[in-house]
């Protein structure tokens, strides 16, 4: 990357990409990085350096949509989100993505002491407001604290069961603790987040307890499904291929999750050939690749068009009201 290149990204880039041209030595950096860092001081890079890095746009699409279909167990979720079969995630299956995944690039890569993530945050904050509004009840803290807890420690568990290493004890502890100071700016029905828990081993745990409960299947849950099904096939796979793209959703999927959610098994052989697919380029990603100097956001600033899902997130500031109540109000920032 040549230094007039560089001089030619905005100037709301440069200071993202002059900090991730640091330390960046070597065939592969990014693990040696992570090692490096204080995870109680640096858990916002540690967390970027695993995603941002290591992920790209269909792996993050994948996570969307398998996260989306775990984030609804509870009915009020997809009634919620289909709307009697008019809301954006059956209707605008492409928006509805790209709208959450803008908000997701912009958390992984700044975290969440960066003001812009404040503001992002708020905005879906005010979201949720309104929507709480048709359907009293269908945002408690119980649903925000299992979605960090899986967006969060998913990808470890989903690494293990396809047989690959799970996160390192400086990642495990990035990862409680970026999760634990996200989680202050956002607001359910009962307020500010405050009861999270204490350790990575107990985000785990939580999300085991969701799980296990036992939610009640319905038709809004299937629908909802299919429609982020849908959403990933029709963006990633031409017609005639898309049924590839559904058995990579199924083979990922957890049983009991495809069971709620009346999706379906996978073929055994396509779940086979899905999941050692997944584990041989995640290993030839962190183990034989060269790492790469720049990250997914950094390189889709970097094209001519930017790609959807990395366009600037709606945002909102924050007004005296919606801070008032938080416990948390003094590390939020305006």
């Amino acid at each position: 990357m040549t230094a007039s290149f560089i001089g030619a990204i905005s100037a709301n880039v440069a200071p993202s990409v002059e900090r991730a041209a640091l330390n960046k030595k070597g065939w592969k950096w990014i693990a040696r990085e992570i090692e490096r860092l204080d995870p109680n001081k640096d858990y916002d890079r540690i967390w970027e350096l695993s995603t941002c890095y290591y992920l790209n746009d269909i792996i993050i699409n994948i996570i969307y949509t398998t996260g989306i279909q775990c984030f609804t167990q509870p009915p009020e979720g997809s009634i919620l989100l289909t709307l009697n079969h008019k809301g954006k995630s059956v209707e605008r299956k492409q928006d509805r993505a790209i709208d959450t995944l803008q908000h997701f690039w912009k958390w992984f890569e700044f975290g969440p002491r960066h003001p812009d993530v404040a503001d992002s945050i708020e905005y879906v904050n005010r979201t949720h407001a309104a929507m709480s509004a048709k359907l009293p009840g269908a945002f408690p803290s119980r649903d925000f604290i299992y979605t960090s807890c899986w967006t969060g420690c998913n990808y470890h568990r989903l690494r293990q069961e396809i047989g690959l290493k799970g996160y390192t004890e400086n990642q495990k502890i990035a990862v409680h603790r970026y999760w634990t100071e996200m989680m202050k700016n956002f607001r359910g029905q009962e307020g500010y987040i405050t009861d999270y828990p204490k350790s990575f081993d107990e985000m785990l745990k939580f999300m085991a307890d969701y799980e296990a409960h036992p939610w009640p299947k319905v038709e809004t849950g299937k629908e909802l499904a299919n429609a982020l099904t849908e959403q990933f096939c029709e963006r990633w796979f031409p017609w005639g291929f898309r049924w590839i793209g559904r058995q990579t959703i199924l083979a990922l999927q957890n049983k009991e999750i495809r069971d709620l959610m009346q999706m379906g098994d996978p073929n055994p052989i396509m779940m086979l050939l899905v999941r050692k697919g997944m584990a041989t380029y995640v290993y030839f990603r962190e183990n034989i690749w060269r790492d790469p100097k720049f990250s997914t956001p950094e390189r889709a600033r970097m094209k001519k068009i930017r790609p959807a899902f990395h366009g600037e997130p709606p945002k909102a500031k924050r007004t005296p009201d919606s801070t008032s109540a938080c416990p948390f109000h003094s590390v939020l920032r305006s």
